[in-house]
């Protein structure tokens, strides 16, 4: 089979990821009371996105294994620095999340800290939330790599994702408790 062909399939295979999230959605919002979506339509629709993502995400992970596959076989090496550099980018959108949170202010010039704003509201805050994402994608990908060298760099790129998160969920448990 062609590349393009690959790629048509994959992609319908998203688009119907895409419409298996908006079926349980609505799926959702049939079954839910007149009351709740009406008393609290800001939370309701919080739920919507958390149901929409998750739906999609989970039904979406065959296309992906598909396009990881192809890129495997096709673009290896770029498909390698695309993971480790966003891998890196992972751990640079955990710490200065953590500067920000610590209130720390960049002691350079004005410019620094708006760049900083920036990288935060546009890079860090979405490469957090996708993090779990990202662990999956690694790890298909340490699947289909044969190279050991490339699954030790790999297990590093993981560890960047696990860690932080890992820590992020001991910080939510420890503050559950007190």
């Amino acid at each position: 089979m062609s590349t393009a062909k690959r790629l048509a399939w994959i992609a319908a295979g998203y688009a119907l990821a895409i419409c298996v999230g908006l079926a349980a959605v609505a799926v959702n919002e049939l079954r839910m009371s007149e009351d709740i979506a009406q008393g609290s339509p800001g939370m309701v629709a919080f739920g919507d996105m958390v149901l929409f993502v998750l739906v999609t995400g989970f039904f979406g992970l065959a296309p992906t294994w598909f396009l990881l596959r192809l890129c495997v076989e096709k673009i290896p090496r770029t498909l390698f620095a695309v993971e480790l550099l966003v891998a890196v980018l992972g751990l640079a959108s955990w710490l200065a999340m953590k500067q920000m949170a610590a209130g720390a202010t960049p002691n350079g010039p004005l410019a620094t800290g708006q760049l900083l704003g920036l990288f935060i509201a546009f890079v860090a805050i979405p490469r957090i939330v996708l993090g779990p994402v990202m662990l999956v994608v690694e790890a298909m990908t340490f699947v289909m790599f044969r190279s050991r060298l490339a699954r030790a760099l790999l297990v590093a790129a993981m560890l960047m994702d696990i860690i932080p998160l890992g820590l992020f969920a001991l910080h939510m448990i420890r503050a559950t408790r007190y």
